[in-house]
């Protein structure tokens, strides 16, 4: 007998749909087929079984398993699409090697970032609809609008709704894969925890009492640095520079801007701000083997800003998280088309509304509210001209090393 279970998200919770795998063959259920399209799985009624499921994701679908995974008695079920499914009849202790989680991390992350794109897009197209009303009913005639009247009511209503209907399932979407992305790649090492080399110049915590004691006396000073990511060689070479001057960094704050130093001696110390888009144990693994110190790292999924510290003797060279240059030039590239791709279409929607704005000026004098808006939109677009122009200003500074 063949049975069928709906789940239609599934995908979501990969660690949750393989539970609920095992569960079924426990119970006799054999998984025989994946409907992806309709979010089915097929079963077959048979003996009871203890198995352990993985699901996978691979760009590249190959006929069989790797050596590896067979030899620890990996076997593939079933493959729909690119998604893979297989078994293994030993139980979870006596298994050595699992397969490669890597392959969903970077699928859901490009999910996200499509979801991301969306609710990005409907909050700029809301807050426009409640600034034209605004106008709307500035200039009106009665002193009064409302877009619902009318036999036409019902179309922006529709609209409206199904609008909060898709943001919702957005936002909702983002927290689910973020949280499994989250568990698929187990916890981050955290900062100033590491051991190996390069962690002499990383003093102990101390805490609030202690702080604030040395905060008292002047021995420790806290200083902000906003939007330092926007030029992150900037960041570098003043970190470097407070060193130099005796100020010894201690700590930086959770949200990456503020920077907590203790006076001492002068010292040099080769800092490194990264961005990645996977940031796993094996990054940080790689790196603090070869003497760097994670200082800050970012917890937004859709990027991993990592802040990286490595003393060194004056005289010698100084240490490079990345001996070849390209990379770096690629690294600052990537970092100028995010912004640019996040903040230019933000740019040209509020220019546009700015100059709905100075045409209105025009027809009837400012009220104060059109005159907030005037100076909000006029604000959005110097802050965020300012952020991509700063991008593509450090990635020129890279190239011309570079050349």
């Amino acid at each position: 007998m063949i049975i069928k279970r709906f789940r239609p998200f599934w995908s979501y919770d990969v660690q949750k749909t393989e539970e609920w795998l095992t569960s079924m063959a426990q119970k006799g259920y054999e998984l025989i087929r994946i409907n992806r399209l309709t979010r089915y799985f097929y079963f077959q009624q048979g003996e009871p079984k203890a198995v352990t499921y993985r699901i996978v994701f691979d760009k590249v679908p190959k006929q069989s398993l790797s050596k590896g995974l067979l030899n620890f008695g990996w076997t593939k079920v079933l493959q729909s699409g690119k998604w893979v499914v297989t078994m293994n009849r030993l139980s979870l202790e006596q298994i050595r090697t699992f397969p490669d989680r890597e392959g969903i991390v970077k699928h859901n992350k490009k999910i996200m970032y499509i979801f991301m794109g969306i609710l990005i897009y409907l909050m700029v197209a809301l807050l426009n609809v409640i600034l034209i009303s605004t106008i709307a009913m500035s200039v009106s005639k009665f002193g009064h609008f409302n877009v619902f009247n009318g036999p036409y009511g019902f179309i922006p209503a529709t609209i409206l709704g199904l609008s909060m209907i898709l943001c919702i399932f957005t936002v909702y979407s983002l927290i689910t894969l973020s949280k499994t992305n989250q568990r698929l790649t187990g916890e981050f090492i955290q900062p100033n925890k590491q051991n190996g080399q390069g962690t002499s110049f990383l003093k102990d915590r101390l805490s609030k009492n202690e702080e604030k004691s040395l905060k008292s006396s002047g021995q420790l000073d806290m200083k902000w640095k906003l939007g330092w990511m926007y030029a992150p060689d900037r960041l570098e070479e003043w970190l470097e520079g407070m060193e130099e001057k005796g100020y010894n960094l201690y700590r930086v704050g959770k949200t990456g801007t503020a920077f907590y130093f203790k006076k001492g001696k002068p010292r040099k110390v080769c800092y490194c701000a990264d961005l990645q888009n996977t940031a796993d144990s094996n990054y940080f693994n790689i790196h603090t083997d070869s003497g760097w110190v994670c200082l800050y790292h970012s917890s937004s999924w859709s990027q991993k800003w990592v802040l990286w510290g490595q003393e060194y003797v004056p005289g010698e060279a100084k240490p490079q998280i990345y001996s070849d240059k390209l990379n770096q030039l690629k690294l600052a590239r990537r970092i100028a088309l995010t912004y640019s791709a996040m903040f230019l279409p933000l740019i040209i929607l509020y220019t546009y509304n700015l100059a709905i704005n100075i045409k209105l000026s025009v027809y009837s004098n400012l009220d104060r509210l059109q005159t907030i808006n005037l100076i909000l939109f006029a604000i959005l677009i110097l802050m965020f001209g300012s952020y991509v122009s700063r991008t593509w200003l450090y990635y020129n500074r890279l190239r011309k090393d570079h050349q």
